[in-house]
């Protein structure tokens, strides 16, 4: 029998469905539309300034051939995001760590803190990065590098981490992942026999890729901890939907 309860919902890079992923308009629209929670990507700069932004490679949102961790901080926070032609003029600004903890800190909502690759090359940054966001109220660090998780366990042993899982992940001992609190996955995953696996694996979970139309969104399995969407009302609107 599963539960039916409320689960926080984490907008994807803000409602990234509605506005350029990882701005500050995202980030305003997923608190217009009633999230609990925003997902955010870090990346380094060249001169180790944690910025928000998903991919390492500028040129999907800037243009610029680039990699983030080439241009130092001054650099990377003239460029531009928004479509061609149209971000020269009207693009929306890159947002840095501190520019987003500020943000956050003066609004009731939580962050999932998603670390990326340009860290694994500066490990040491990590610990810096946890210091700033440690005295949020809502705060976990999720990431695809399990041993970046290990750096902040070393540390701040108390700090939720999560990590997100791929086939290529050890299935068949989801427990060695001791550095992790939860288990983050897309929601293709959300079958029977996984299911069992993370049940067994003690830890919270939370889907991503979610659209607001899946069906198990109205009777979640009792691990489920969370939702992470670029559409966080659809969402909110399919829990709250009676249950026949």
């Amino acid at each position: 029998m599963f539960l039916m309860y409320r689960i926080p919902v984490y907008a994807h890079r803000g409602a990234s469905a509605y506005a350029f992923e990882n701005t500050i308009q995202a980030f305003e629209k997923a608190i217009e539309l009633g999230a609990d929670g925003i997902e955010i990507d870090i990346q380094l700069t060249k001169d180790g300034i944690p910025i928000i932004f998903h991919d390492l490679n500028l040129r999907r949102l800037t243009g610029s051939r680039k990699r983030v961790n080439e241009l130092p901080f001054e650099k990377v926070m003239k460029k531009k995001i928004g479509k061609p032609f149209r971000r020269l003029f009207h693009g929306e600004k890159i947002m840095s760590l501190k520019e987003m903890i500020e943000w956050a800190g003066n609004r009731k909502i939580g962050l999932n803190i998603e670390l990326k690759e340009s860290l694994m090359r500066e490990p040491q940054f990590v610990k810096e990065i946890v210091k700033r966001c440690r005295h949020l109220t809502d705060v976990h660090f999720s990431s695809f590098h399990y041993e970046l998780l290990e750096v902040i366990k070393s540390q701040f042993p108390k700090m939720e981490t999560a990590y997100i899982l791929t086939k290529e992940s050890d299935w068949g001992n989801l427990k060695r992942y001791v550095a992790a609190d939860a288990f983050h996955l897309h929601k293709r995953n959300y079958k029977p026999e996984k299911l069992e696996l993370l049940w067994k694996s003690g830890k919270k979970i939370r889907f991503y890729g979610v659209v607001g139309n899946e069906p198990f969104i109205a009777t979640p399995h009792p691990i489920v901890k969370g939702w992470i969407t670029d559409f966080p009302d659809a969402v909110l609107e399919r829990q709250a939907m009676p249950q026949t």
